[in-house]
């Protein structure tokens, strides 16, 4: 028994990264004490006391809650015991725009679009130590007239520093044809600091830079020409920038990073000669803004190559492939890096069997990860590629792969086949995993120059990784399922 234990809770593995790393891997208890449905909507902010401060929401919560479902914050020990928790009240219509944890301090930002004719952004401030809510009660930070027909829109951002969280409000008022979007700015501590009207224009994602200016960025195809606005908001004043490119058909498209004045942006893009409805993918696109010149620096196409559609479709690389387009690759991560960003994107699709019966079944599949690395001036640094062939019936919330930069190196955990090799090997294709069967628990290490090194973290468990997130500059801290059974896994690099 005592060596059980210790197999369960204590060190599990200590191996070798590139330029020479310690990897220390440390897997708490696998038991069901923080429920499935808890694990899944995982929301990390950050270590607190001897453990970690999560927000989550579970329809079956204590029954001191008035509502089962509402977001609730806990705390949680190495072996997903709850020491602390406490209820969001009035959050089960919430969505999360941001949250942050500042010392014994947690902030978070939602906002409450159920009901049909008003639109509600509200912050809970908790004190982590008593776990309450400061001043007892929920604070409304901006309430909004709305008709049932009109379309409501709300994105959140935070500052690298942390320093600064905004969020974008717009409204589409359908029978006036006219839009409201309000641009606010909080501090640290919340503390609205300004907020104004802005005519924002068609808009897909916002950044804060660490000045705590607000930063959106839009785009729209038009007669084969794609038009991009980008918004600069501060507290003084706001400025807008067009972009008219005659270039392929802009997918997916995000602010992926705002380094000191740079705007970095990046997404996927594909043929303007294939039709809209075939959902192909060419490959990564990116595209750079300097915020002191108020100009766009940089736009640059990287087009998959023979290798990169072979692993997505997870073909031999020596097969010669006639067309270098991809049909529902889809974007798997932005990832924020010291150097710039790495994009990471993979082939999903779906497939669904009627049984003679007439009952349908839903099996999801993902194959294939490439990777592309991008300077801080949007230049492709480097392209890589990692196999993958993984499948789940039912649902897809196992098909999921963790990634954090390290410095500037960039970790991919994922779960792989066990008849995987063991070193980093992509040249043929591999078999198919069905998750929830035995897997390997793996690290893929890519430093600033796509050096990969490939590590095994455990072997044949049935574990699978459904959230992660960073905890320090070099721990990471990682929710795995097997079945209804929930487990930590920390990792650090040094």
């Amino acid at each position: 028994m005592k060596n059980l234990l210790t197999m369960i809770c204590a060190l599990a593995a200590m191996c070798c990264v590139a330029q020479g790393q310690n990897i220390t891997i440390t897997k708490g208890a696998s038991g069901k004490s923080f429920d499935k449905e808890s694990v899944l909507n995982g929301w990390y902010l950050g270590a607190h006391g001897k453990g970690d401060c999560w927000l989550t929401r579970t329809e079956d919560g204590p029954k001191s809650f008035v509502r089962s479902d509402d977001w609730q914050l806990v705390e949680l020990d190495r072996n997903l015991n709850v020491y602390g928790r406490l209820e969001l009240p009035m959050s089960r219509n919430c969505k999360v725009l941001v949250a942050r944890k500042l010392d014994h301090y947690a902030g978070v930002i939602m906002v409450d679009s159920s009901e049909a004719k008003k639109l509600t952004l509200v912050k809970f401030e908790v004190d982590l130590d008593s776990m309450t809510l400061v001043n007892g009660k929920v604070d409304t930070l901006a309430q909004y007239d709305k008709e049932p027909t009109d379309k409501s829109y709300v994105w959140g951002a935070a500052s690298e520093n942390g320093e600064y969280m905004g969020v974008l409000t717009l409204l589409q008022m359908t029978k006036k044809r006219q839009y409201v979007a309000v641009a606010s700015m909080y501090d640290m501590e919340m503390e609205e600091l300004w907020s104004k009207e802005f005519a924002v224009g068609t808009t897909s994602s916002i950044a804060v830079s660490n000045e705590g200016e607000m930063v959106t960025l839009g785009y729209e195809e038009d007669a084969g020409v794609e038009n991009f606005t980008i918004n600069v908001i501060g507290r003084k004043s706001g400025d807008t920038y067009g972009l008219k490119m005659n270039c392929d058909r802009v997918k997916d498209m995000q602010i992926v990073n705002v380094l000191g004045r740079k705007v970095l942006c990046a997404g996927l893009f594909s043929s303007l000669t294939s039709d809209p409805k075939d959902n192909l993918v060419g490959g990564a696109m990116s595209m750079a803004f300097d915020l002191d010149s108020a100009s766009v620096t940089n736009f640059v196409v990287r087009p998959f190559m023979n290798e990169d559609m072979n692993i997505l479709l997870n073909k031999k690389t020596k097969k010669v492939q006639h067309s270098q387009e991809a049909q529902m690759v889809v974007p798997l991560a932005y990832v924020p890096m010291p150097y710039g960003a790495v994009v990471a994107m993979g082939h999903r699709h779906t497939l669904h069997y009627v049984n003679a019966n007439g009952t349908t079944e839903t099996s999801y599949y993902a194959q294939g990860i490439h990777l592309v690395a991008l300077d801080e001036n949007g230049n492709v640094k480097w392209a890589r590629n990692i196999r993958r062939n993984d499948m789940q019936k039912h649902t897809d919330e196992k098909l999921y792969v963790a990634m954090f930069p390290v410095g500037d190196t960039l970790c991919v955990v994922k779960s792989e086949h066990p008849k995987y090799p063991a070193t980093y090997d992509i040249s043929k294709d591999v078999k198919e995993l069905e998750m929830g069967d035995k897997n390997n628990l793996v690290l893929y290490a890519l430093n600033e120059e796509g050096n990969v090194k490939k590590t095994v973290l455990e072997q044949k468990t049935k574990h699978a990784v459904v959230s992660g997130a960073k905890r320090g500059n070099n721990e990471m801290v990682m929710l795995t399922l097997d079945g209804n059974k929930s487990r930590m896994v920390e990792m650090k690099i040094e």
